[in-house]
């Protein structure tokens, strides 16, 4: 009886070797820890690998955070403990704010409105040498000869600072005309503000409170000087009346 002898396919014997070889060289690799080579050329298992994408994202990340954070520019106060000029009465600012040519008492918004219309009062907006504060209680409008005035202290307070380091500072406007209903409640938050008729609410005085410069270069001193100057100049020609008062310097002007 002749046996029949089974034929082995060694090409599949061979390919499921390989198979098996390559699944254990997978497995090892997984439950192994990672290894990388460290500066002096030894292996350090179990070091965390960091692929050259994340490297430069982290240089990115400290950069950002070594960089430093925008300089606060702190502005200049001008208000009694800073600039050394005379009082001028309250009742001599009202004298001259009901005496201007254009003068009237602003009593509400309609009154407002309609002195714009009729030309009594004029939009204020920033220039040369000057800028408007957020406005709360009082709005950008003076009569036509006040603005006028602003614009003209703003020239010479800017020519002032010309080729200096404090060049591009301004003076900060905080307040202007105001109705009398605005008047009134400040009167009740603030006691140094009076709660009669104030020359505000004739669209004939302003208050500067700072001076902003555009950089820390240059300290207080030079626009402190400067905005000291313009104020005694124009007061000593007899052109404004001025009340240095604890936040600012109440400006009115004369007829």
């Amino acid at each position: 009886m002749e046996i029949k002898r089974r034929k082995y396919r060694w090409d599949r014997i061979a390919g499921a070797g390989l198979t098996l070889l390559t699944a254990l060289i997978l497995f090892v690799a997984w439950i192994a820890p990672a290894s990388v080579q460290s500066a002096d050329g030894l292996v350090h298992p179990g070091t965390e690998v960091i692929n050259e994408s994340n490297e430069l994202a982290t240089k990115d990340s400290a950069q950002f955070h070594a960089r430093p954070k925008e300089e606060e520019i702190l502005p200049c106060s001008c208000n009694k403990k800073v600039l050394n000029l005379p009082k001028n009465p309250y009742t001599a600012h009202r004298q001259a704010a009901r005496n201007l040519p254009s003068s009237f008492y602003v009593k509400d918004k309609s009154e407002m409105k309609s002195g714009k219309r009729r030309g009594k009062l004029v939009a204020v907006t920033d220039g040369r040498g000057y800028h408007i504060a957020p406005l709360s209680h009082s709005h950008a409008v003076l009569l036509p000869e006040v603005a006028s005035l602003l614009e003209d202290m703003g020239q010479a307070f800017a020519d002032q600072l010309e080729g200096t380091l404090s060049e591009g500072t301004t003076f900060r406007v905080t307040s202007l005309t105001r109705t009398a209903q605005q008047q009134a409640q400040l009167g009740r938050q603030n006691y140094n503000a009076i709660t009669d008729a104030s020359t505000h609410s004739y669209g004939a005085s302003f208050d500067i409170a700072y001076t902003d410069r555009l950089s820390n270069e240059a300290d207080c001193s030079s626009p402190t000087r400067a905005i000291q100057r313009v104020l005694r100049t124009f007061q000593e020609s007899g052109r404004i009346l001025v009340i240095p008062e604890r936040n600012c310097m109440h400006i009115t002007l004369r007829p």
